[in-house]
């Protein structure tokens, strides 16, 4: 799983330019029946602006959306997930999260 950002540079201030930039924890390959709980984080960019989506691959296939959580607030999550993920969003502290339960292919 992961979440999706446009790249490109954004202004800090007047001159200072950082590359954007996303941390995530607790990816990697689950069986069958668990469960993963993922978060991320960004900087050098305006976070609370941004509509923000993960999605999820399984082993030899394409990109599927997860979930979506748009700038205004709202947590939108795909049919398949329905019922076992959970979505947050702490545009203050520039951070996503993501719970998956009854995990399968």
């Amino acid at each position: 799983l992961g979440p999706w950002l446009p790249g490109c540079p954004c202004s800090l201030s007047a001159g200072v330019w950082a590359q954007p930039r996303l941390v995530e924890a607790g990816g990697g390959l689950r069986p069958s029946g668990g469960s993963v709980q993922l978060s991320c984080r960004g900087s050098g960019f305006q976070f609370k602006g941004l509509d923000v989506c993960w999605y999820r691959q399984a082993f030899g296939g394409g990109l599927e959306w997860v979930s979506a959580c748009w700038s205004f607030g709202a947590i939108n999550c795909g049919a398949s997930v329905e019922g076992r993920a959970t979505a947050f969003r702490d545009s203050s502290l520039s951070e996503l999260s993501l719970s998956l339960c009854a995990l399968h292919p």
